[in-house]
């Protein structure tokens, strides 16, 4: 896998992440704003049975902050979170519609416009899916336990003028839904699902733009980032790490690289042939690297490498492995390679520090390595 790739898969993990915590928090508001619903009819703002209103909220409330609940021990970022979120703002959407009916038709659209946060599509059919028996359920629940809704019972289908009389002002319908089973299904799930199937291609659209966009987004960053030459992490989030990243880490290890003899072959060779050592320097030391090891070029020939919370003598084994490497490419190469390093241990808070002294040993060990090649 090459470094973009990682990038957007990352990224794409990253982005359900956010779409579950974003769905939790609306889940939340969700529950606060039935909450208000329910007050206001303790209060007779609202005339719904006080008695069913209550059942209603307090069901619905459970639903919809158990997974926030559940998320707070197990994260968001475990692919199943998703599905139980959506589950659960189904299962509250039927909870709704089954004893309100006809004062919750808008909520059943809900769990599409979540879905589409989503960048596996797949969620939005599941929704959909999920949403349409929701609809049978809540329909047919709440003709026989919910509000009643007199369309629903009386099977109306004509304007209010054709069942009142005009002089007298009263209504004649003479006639109860003979079959329920049959033509609630058939007049009011059919039709509403119809209706719901139309929000899907363009949700779905919406869906793939914003997964699009957002690793769009994160290779962008990762451009302004990186170091284009080496693919090491560039001066700019260097310094950005070193000012908020890694003074909140517990322990860090610095270890600093610098090119010997960088200048001689620039000068002997041509700066192809100097980016062809620092290149293959680079590469040495981006093998080892990963996410708690980041690798950074801050010079020209200079790299840093900092390892967050190391293991015992990790430096000194990293510095080892990649003198191996550059020796191996040195016996293969026609130009000398070869680093000078230094490292030092220490806490976070005092990264500048270690910095500092992980360069001054590096320089110490190139006065050496100078001086042993002048008395060879």
């Amino acid at each position: 896998m090459n470094r973009q790739e990682g990038i957007q898969e990352i990224d794409i993990e990253e982005l359900d992440s956010q779409a579950n915590t974003y769905t939790i928090k609306c889940m939340t508001f969700t529950a606060f704003a039935f909450f208000i619903v329910w007050l206001l009819n303790t209060l007779d703002v609202f005339i719904v049975d006080k008695t069913v209103m209550t059942i209603v909220f307090l069901a619905t409330s459970a639903v919809m902050l158990l997974p926030g609940a559940i998320c707070w021990f197990t994260g968001t970022r475990k692919s199943w979170v998703k599905y139980m979120i959506m589950l659960a703002v189904g299962i509250g959407t039927t909870i709704i519609g089954s004893i309100l009916t006809f004062h919750a038709v808008l909520l059943f659209a809900l769990p599409l416009f979540y879905a589409a946060q989503y960048s596996d599509r797949r969620m939005i059919y599941y929704a959909y899916g999920m949403t349409v028996i929701s609809l049978f359920v809540s329909v047919m629940v709440g003709y026989y336990y919910g509000l009643c809704d007199a369309n629903m019972l009386l099977l109306s289908a004509h304007p209010a003028s054709y069942y009142a009389d005009l002089h007298t002002g009263e209504v004649y319908i003479d006639q109860i839904n003979p079959n329920p089973w049959v033509t609630v299904p058939l007049f009011f799930v059919l039709p509403r699902s119809i209706i719901l199937l139309l929000f899907v291609p363009v949700i779905r659209n919406i869906s793939d733009n914003i997964a699009h966009n957002a690793v769009r987004t994160a290779q962008l960053q990762q451009l302004g980032e990186t170091d284009k030459t080496t693919s090491c992490y560039n001066k700019n989030k260097y310094a950005q790490m070193i000012r908020e990243v890694y003074p909140q880490v517990e322990h860090v290890a610095v270890i600093f690289w610098d090119i010997n003899h960088l200048k001689e072959i620039n000068d002997t060779y041509g700066h192809v042939h100097g980016d062809y050592v620092i290149s293959s320097i680079a590469d040495c030391i981006y093998e080892l690297a990963s996410e708690r090891r980041k690798a950074y070029r801050v010079g020209g020939d200079e790299f840093i490498m900092v390892i967050e919370n190391p293991e015992a003598h990790e430096a000194e084994q990293v510095i080892a492995a990649c003198n191996e490497k550059v020796a191996v490419k040195s016996s293969l190469s026609r130009l000398p390679l070869s680093v000078a390093v230094g490292c030092a241990y220490g806490t976070g808070r005092q990264i500048q520090e270690l910095v500092q002294m992980a360069d001054e040993q590096m320089y110490q060990t190139k006065k050496a390595m100078h001086a042993a090649e002048q008395n060879c």
